[in-house]
C-alpha cells in the first residue's frame, strides 16, 4: 500500500480513498497497483465498498497524464482497474466530494451507486484535446447512461453541474458538502445490513441484463439459492418479530 491510496475495512464496510490531492488524485502506476492490492485483500465478510477521496477539490482526474505520456503507464492498466471495480460481486458506492474529470468519470460510473456534493462539476475533455476515449470506457458509459448522455459527455465534452448530473443519472443522491461524508456512511451501512446473498444475486443478474448476456437458467439458479437460504428465513422471522435481521450470507 502507499500513502496516496488509503484502505480500511470493518463491520462489513470497506473504504478505498484517493490521497493525492496535489495531482488532483490522478492515478499513476503506483496508485493503480495499490488499488489492486486493496481489492485483493477484501475480507469475505465485507458487504460494500466505498470509494472516496481526501479533500474537496477533485475526486479523481483519471489516469496520470504525465505517466501516460512517458510510457510508464498505459491506458489498459487504468482500464483493468475500472473493469475490476465494475465486476466486483459486492455493491460499490462512490463518494464524490470534488470535481470529476476524464477517466475519473468512468471510475465513478464503474461503481453501482454514486453520491455527490451539490457543488461539484464533471467533464470528460477528450474531444477538446483530440483524444478518442478508450473503447471499453465508451462501452461502459453507454451501458450505464445510454447513448444520448454518453454523447453529451464524450462527443460534446459538456461540463455538467451536480444538479444536471443528478437529473441525467450520473448521481443517485446529492448531499451538502457538510453532510456528504455522514450521508455516504449511512448509505453504506444500510447496504451492508441487507441480505448479502440476495444483494449479490440481483446485482449479478442486473449487470448481465445490462450487458445483454443474461442466461436465464443461471439467473434461476441464483434466485432458487436465495429462496432456499437461511437468510430468507431470518428475514421473514425478523419481519414477524419486528427486529433487525442478522444475515449470514447463506
Amino acid at each position: 500500500m502507499t500513502d496516496t491510496i488509503l484502505f480500511e475495512q470493518h463491520d462489513g464496510v470497506a473504504q478505498l480513498c484517493f490521497n493525492r490531492g496535489s495531482r488532483h488524485n490522478a492515478l499513476g502506476h503506483v496508485e493503480l497497483r495499490a488499488i489492486g492490492a486493496a481489492l485483493d485483500t477484501l475480507a469475505k465478510d465485507t458487504r460494500v465498498l466505498m470509494i472516496a477521496s481526501e479533500g474537496s477539490r477533485t475526486f479523481c482526474a483519471g489516469a496520470d497524464l504525465s505517466e501516460l505520456s512517458s510510457g510508464v503507464l498505459t491506458g489498459d492498466q487504468f482500464q483493468a482497474v475500472t473493469n475490476r471495480i465494475a465486476a466486483l460481486p459486492i455493491p460499490t458506492l462512490c463518494v464524490l466530494s470534488g470535481n470529476v474529470f476524464g477517466g475519473g468519470v468512468e471510475l465513478a460510473m464503474s461503481c453501482d451507486f454514486r453520491i455527490g456534493s451539490d457543488d461539484i462539476m464533471m467533464r470528460i475533455p477528450a474531444a477538446a484535446i483530440g483524444l478518442c476515449y478508450p473503447i471499453d470506457g465508451i462501452e461502459k458509459l453507454v451501458n450505464r447512461l445510454g447513448p444520448g448522455v454518453a454523447k453529451r459527455l464524450l462527443v460534446a465534452a459538456e461540463e455538467l453541474n451536480a444538479q444536471q448530473m443528478r437529473e441525467l443519472g450520473l448521481l443517485d443522491w446529492l448531499a451538502s458538502p457538510s453532510t456528504l461524508s455522514a450521508t455516504a456512511r449511512d448509505r453504506a451501512e444500510q447496504l451492508a445490513g441487507l441480505a448479502p446473498l440476495a444483494v449479490r444475486s440481483m446485482k449479478d443478474i442486473i449487470d448481465r441484463c445490462a450487458s445483454g448476456v443474461l442466461d436465464r437458467d443461471y439467473a434461476r439458479t441464483l434466485s432458487d439459492r436465495c429462496s432456499q437460504s437461511t437468510d430468507l428465513q431470518e428475514g421473514l422471522a425478523a419481519a414477524r418479530e419486528r427486529r433487525t435481521p442478522s444475515f449470514k450470507g447463506h
